[in-house]
């Protein structure tokens, strides 16, 4: 069955519904600039909030391997997710002593222009990571609720040789479509289940859930 993930919580709230919904996974945005932004200590709170069988994830962009230790000891998440912005190298050296396990993000343009070279990226991200995260690149990251070709995401997840999960516009409409054409491990949803950026509208948590786990990866 296709995991989900809800991302880009802000209240306590939120996350308590999304749990008593059927979400797999959690995540909180420590990206500045994102509409979904908090701070570490509200994170903490955020994910907190949820049951213990639903895994929490903290989403940022390290500055250097560095960050990728200090949000993990501080948040002690189920997973980090991250934009790989160092060499790879670097994060291998420090895989070992996490106690998280990491989600890597390959970012795709909406308009493509060599697609090679993005499924080569996606290839080295998955490397040194337990998952691939493949999502619609943006100013922040992810969170454009903006769609990509998913074509392309079906490549990557043929290519990679870690589970994939896939991001971008998606909503309880077109998630069935989309985990029919990527065939992905997981799918990860944030602005496409919101009432207004950061707060989640518990019918369209259900919807989309529901609509997920129907469809068979």
């Amino acid at each position: 069955m296709v995991k989900v993930k809800i991302c880009g919580f802000t209240r306590t709230e939120d996350v308590k519904m999304a749990c008593e919904l059927g979400t797999d996974m959690v995540g909180t945005i420590l990206v500045p600039g994102s509409p979904r932004y908090v701070p570490v200590d509200r994170a903490r709170e955020i994910l907190n909030a949820a049951s213990e069988e639903v895994a929490k994830v903290a989403v940022f962009m390290p500055k250097g391997p560095e960050d990728v230790e200090e949000i993990a000891q501080k948040l002690k998440p189920d997973y980090l997710q991250l934009h790989l912005t160092f060499p790879a190298d670097e994060l291998r050296d420090i895989k070992d002593r996490l106690e998280a396990k990491l989600i890597g993000v390959a970012s795709v343009p909406r308009k493509i222009e060599h697609p090679r070279e993005i499924i080569e990226r996606a290839i080295e991200v998955a490397k040194v990571v337990d998952f691939v995260l493949v999502d619609t690149k943006g100013p922040h990251g992810g969170g454009t609720g903006l769609t990509h070709e998913w074509s392309l995401s079906a490549e990557i997840r043929n290519a990679v040789d870690k589970p994939v999960f896939l991001a971008g516009g998606l909503n309880p409409s077109n998630v069935k479509r989309a985990i029919k054409m990527v065939r992905p491990y997981g799918v990860d949803v944030a602005t496409g289940v919101e009432s207004s950026p950061g707060k989640k509208d518990a019918k369209l948590m259900r919807e989309f859930i529901e609509a997920a786990k129907e469809e068979q990866c």
